[in-house]
């Protein structure tokens, strides 16, 4: 009896430890249990999102936004998670995405530093870096656009006069990249009235910067720019990032044609929105 008792009191830890174990989560299942809406969207999510390659981690959010390219209810605190992801590519992407659903990062919650497209890397605690994005947001090129908004998303308020200058670029995505900047950096009319020229621009054949900017009017408060959107409804059918989904995300309605999404905003939208007809 003795004997038994001792094995018993011996064996005794190892089974809580067991127990236990049999409860924890393995590491892979940890980030489809916090997110597990974004789960549903991407195959093997858990598996990839746990891997130590960051191309991997990074085709995971590169699928997940390509054919739904914006949620507003389940991306951001996704996103806002990525901002502390040890690829610099990656907290880029976050960080850039963020700002497109309208959500502006904190002081506090920035990355150090982030890989900018065309750019490389932008740390905003060296003065060296900061000041090399600075001579690069000086052109009118595509690498000033990019230079640019970067340094308008690590709050670099210097670089206001930079995206001012922008505004005369020839290149349309350099002319969008400046107006978001200055919005961020706090000149906000300046990239309102940026934003609502974009909207009519004559040479954006693919209409995908016109589409960009009355979206993001809209989340600034403009709703009427919703027309721009269904204007390039069908220019836009044939993109993956097309007009329906942008709409889908910002209204929570659904229909199939660009007539059906003018009915509606005759009908409900401009009441709901604009105080029209009420």
């Amino acid at each position: 009896m003795i004997q038994q008792r001792t094995l018993i009191s011996l064996l005794m830890p190892l089974v809580i430890c067991c127990a236990s174990c049999s409860k924890t989560e393995p590491k892979s299942m940890q980030h489809g249990h916090v997110h597990p809406e974004i789960a549903k969207y991407v195959r093997h999510y858990d598996s990839r999102m746990s891997s130590s390659i960051p191309e991997v981690r990074l085709k995971v959010l590169t699928e997940l936004t390509y054919f739904h390219q914006r949620d507003s209810k389940f991306y951001p605190s996704f996103l806002q998670l990525l901002l502390n992801d040890p690829s610099p590519a990656i907290r880029w992407q976050a960080l850039a995405r963020l700002d497109e659903h309208g959500i502006t990062v904190s002081d506090t919650d920035l990355p150090v530093s982030v890989a900018v497209p065309m750019g490389g890397l932008l740390d905003r605690t060296s003065q060296d870096s900061i000041q090399r994005f600075r001579k690069q947001a000086a052109s009118m090129e595509p690498e000033g656009g990019w230079a640019v908004r970067a340094l308008g998303l690590m709050h670099d308020t210097q670089s206001r006069a930079l995206a001012l200058s922008l505004l005369e670029s020839d290149n349309l995505f350099v002319r969008y990249s400046a107006a978001c900047t200055l919005i961020n950096l706090g000149e906000v009319e300046h990239g309102l009235q940026a934003l609502r020229s974009i909207t009519t621009a004559a040479d954006d054949d693919s209409g995908c910067y016109r589409l960009c900017a009355a979206e993001r009017l809209w989340r600034l408060g403009e709703k009427e720019h919703i027309e721009v959107i269904f204007d390039l409804y069908e220019t836009r059918a044939s993109y993956a990032d097309g007009a329906d989904g942008i709409l889908e995300d910002l209204t929570g309605e659904y229909f199939i044609t660009e007539n059906e999404w003018r009915q509606w905003w005759n009908d409900t939208g401009k009441a709901k929105y604009l105080g029209i007809g009420r």
